[in-house]
């Protein structure tokens, strides 16, 4: 393994003192850290009236307390405080019935991706003796063939403690969960059976347990008999999504405008029912369907831009449209922070229909760059309106890390889940390498921030070493003539070429395929897929450190590429130690998190 992997332990315990610090030092944390595991305990303690809870956080482990009595309960107040970094989740029982130590053989399959959930198989392991009645087993066998045989999964002890989850494969089932005492086995298993995860057993030891059980065989094997017949007919709820954001793909270019568009489509594969409340971008009916995805006209539409500046014409009219959401069918409601007005609209929508809000946070501007916007009153106004709208999501989907740093600075109250963008990695890799082949290539519009300018010079300057040095810039924007002109005037005509904007990925992707490293010289990124593209594509990458740059934290110095000072000497230093040393960096190295498929499963998780 090349980096370390967290497994998070829930143990529900009710009055489990006699076997919990057992439990706690049986755990093989030394075998597990060089294999590449961190351990972390987590005891719920479920209304104890003994030491539980005492002996519990003398051995390290983080105790939470449930008051209302019942495993079920117990064990989705664990689930809940799950943190995020956490990539596999376990859960046993306090009593030392099952063995801490046999924990990473229900990982394994996990990690090599056999199987989403592992169930330790008691009836297929070492049951000793005196550890489980006679009727109990023949119960567990009874249920357990039912089991096999009526939801279709292959499993060999359907009541088992022992269990090992993705992570994302528990947060699929967590919205589902709702028994409170011990039939939560019994749903746990038929549910996801229904959801379709891929679930495998593994062999375990079973114990006897170290003081007195609360589990009465007949009432509880009533209320599992019950599950059991209930979940036949569970279906998991479609659950609808509603997207609010005033300039959409296909209709509009744009790095979060092809964020959702990336997201919408791989949410309605998955099963989900998605929504989009826009402009009308559209000729025809007010409500459209492309790819799965619906399509609302909230409003006509309104330029999105007054000259240079963004329209607070525009920014109103769909801020009042936004109201029209009052009347809509939605689970999840989820707005993007430009042009902020809609936030105020969806946060009083989300109130009086007592639902969460949901913010989707491309980059923070703060008062300096508000008061270089927009100049005297109107940056202060600016400046408060983005402050007051930090207040009102109960849950921001930051883009980057770098956002999430600047939402922290601005003292945001609310829950911050950092969501990095993704790329369509199956199609950069089946993309065909462009005949026009460069050695360096930048991907971006001609915006002041961008500083095309600094790539064309850095190129002159390494055309002084490399006559034949071979650039291409694709892009539009209102600076293209100057920088025609700057190409000019240096002599480069026959070293640059500028491509006009590409409609399709593909044509992106196959250029940067033909290309040696791409160049970012921009200041102001909120976040910047071109970047995950790029390192899809095999190509270094070289930005800059700026502090308003959110793309330098795609960037590992010397692995993926290097960060620079905004000036073309730095610049064209960098591309010139890339150009000399080829094999030098590992550019697709951890790409595969930045997949379009796991950036969907993250912001689904941050919906549970």
């Amino acid at each position: 393994m090349t980096s370390t992997s967290k497994i998070t332990v829930l143990i529900p315990c009710f009055n489990e003192e006699q076997g919990i610090a057992d439990v706690l030092t049986s755990f093989p944390t030394e075998k597990a850290r060089i294999n590449g595991y961190e351990l972390q305990c987590i005891v719920i303690d479920n209304n104890s009236s003994d030491r539980t809870a005492e002996i519990a956080r003398a051995h390290g482990a983080t105790v939470l307390y449930e008051p209302k009595k019942g495993k079920g309960n117990a064990l989705r107040l664990g689930i809940d405080k799950v943190s995020e970094d956490t990539d596999f989740i376990v859960m046993l029982d306090g009593d030392d019935t099952y063995r801490a130590s046999e924990l990473l053989r229900l990982i394994e399959p996990l990690e090599s991706g056999f199987s989403d959930v592992v169930i330790g198989s008691r009836l297929g392991g070492r049951i000793g003796v005196d550890s489980m009645t006679s009727f109990n087993r023949f119960g567990n066998l009874v249920f357990t063939h039912l089991v096999r045989i009526f939801y279709r999964v292959n499993v060999t002890d359907v009541l088992t403690g022992y269990f090992a989850w993705k992570r994302e494969a528990l947060m699929r089932l967590r919205p589902h969960l709702t028994s409170q005492g011990f039939a939560i086995e019994m749903e746990m298993i038929t549910k996801m059976a229904q959801l379709g995860e891929e679930i495998t057993s593994v062999p375990i030891s079973y114990d006897s347990r170290a003081g007195d059980s609360s589990l009465n065989p007949i009432s509880d094997g009533v209320r599992i008999l019950g599950m059991f017949l209930k979940n036949l007919l569970w279906q998991p709820q479609v659950q609808r999504i509603a997207f609010v954001s005033d300039a959409v793909m296909p209709f509009h270019k744009g790095g979060k405008e092809k964020r959702l568009y990336e997201i919408s489509r791989r949410l309605v594969q998955e099963g989900r029912e998605v929504h989009i409340y826009t402009m009308k971008w559209w000729e025809g009916p007010k409500v459209i369907q492309e790819d799965g995805v619906y399509f609302h006209a909230l409003c006509k539409l309104h330029p999105l831009y007054s000259g240079e500046r963004r329209s607070m014409v525009q920014a109103i009219w769909f801020s009042l449209a936004t109201f029209k959401l009052l009347f809509a069918s939605f689970d999840v409601l989820d707005v993007d922070h430009i042009p902020f007005f809609p936030i105020f609209s969806a946060r009083i929508v989300t109130w009086l229909r007592g639902k969460k809000l949901y913010a989707t946070w491309h980059e923070v501007w703060g008062k300096d760059y508000w008061m270089e916007y927009l100049n005297g009153p109107q940056g202060w106004i600016g400046y408060i309106i983005e402050e007051l709208s930090f207040k009102l999501p109960d849950v921001i989907i930051s883009n980057s890390w770098h956002t999430t740093r600047r939402l922290q600075q601005a003292s945001v109250r609310c829950a911050i889940k950092t969501i990095p963008p993704g790329a369509d990695l199956e199609e950069i890799y089946n993309t065909i390498p462009s005949n026009q082949e460069s050695d360096v290539i930048m991907v971006g519009r001609f915006l002041k921030h961008k500083n095309v300018e600094l790539f064309v010079k850095a190129m002159g300057i390494l055309k002084e070493n490399i006559p034949d040095i071979r650039g291409v810039i694709v892009g539009d924007g209102p600076e293209k003539s100057a920088i025609r002109t700057l190409i000019k005037s240096l002599g480069l005509q026959g070293n640059i070429k500028i491509v006009d904007r590409i409609e399709h990925n593909i044509g992106i992707y196959s250029l940067m395929k033909a290309s040696k490293l791409l160049v970012l010289p921009s200041v102001r990124e909120g976040f910047s897929m071109v970047v995950v593209e790029a390192h899809a594509a095999g190509l270094p990458v070289i930005t800059t450190s700026h502090q308003d740059n959110a793309a330098k934290d795609l960037i590992r110095e010397g692995v993926n590429g290097y960060l620079v000072q905004p000036n073309e000497h730095e610049i064209a230093q960098k591309i010139q130690l890339v150009l000399d040393n080829p094999d030098l960096m590992s550019p697709q190295q951890g790409i595969e998190q930045h997949d379009w498929k796991n950036v969907m499963q993250n912001i689904e998780l941050s919906w549970v």
